[in-house]
């Protein structure tokens, strides 16, 4: 089901993240995104969220493609070794392994139970 809702998004290629919003420190953790094109705004928000890994985040920022990266996929030593590099706060994995793939700027790599898209509207 989430491979689909990322796809019903074109998995956000070439939208602009804007803001990272990280939730209280307490279980279960959440992580937000806010990303827009053009004239529409949307937020992500990663539930359950065990590990994260943020690089190259700058000044302009645009997605190449947010996926779901699994064991057998050929991408999954890359997310997995970037996730390396992020602050684990508890001994729990989370069920999935998302990398915000960049065209400029921001990569990130997130371990998390569940994600979900909201529409905010348009700027």
């Amino acid at each position: 089901m989430t491979d689909n809702l990322l796809a019903s998004w074109n998995y956000f290629h070439d939208w602009s993240l804007d803001s990272v919003a990280i939730g209280p420190n307490v279980e279960p953790r959440t992580l937000t995104l806010g990303l827009y094109l053009g004239d529409r705004r949307v937020v992500v928000t990663f539930e359950g969220v065990t590990c994260v890994s943020v690089e190259r985040l700058g000044l302009l920022n645009i997605v190449y493609g947010i996926h779901i990266v699994r064991p057998d996929d050929t991408k999954y030593a890359r997310a997995s070794a970037s996730l390396e590099r992020g602050e684990r706060l508890t001994h729990r994995r989370a069920a999935l392994l998302v990398f915000v793939y960049s065209t400029l700027g921001a990569e990130l790599a997130i371990e998390c139970d569940s994600l979900a898209v909201r529409e905010v509207g348009y700027t």
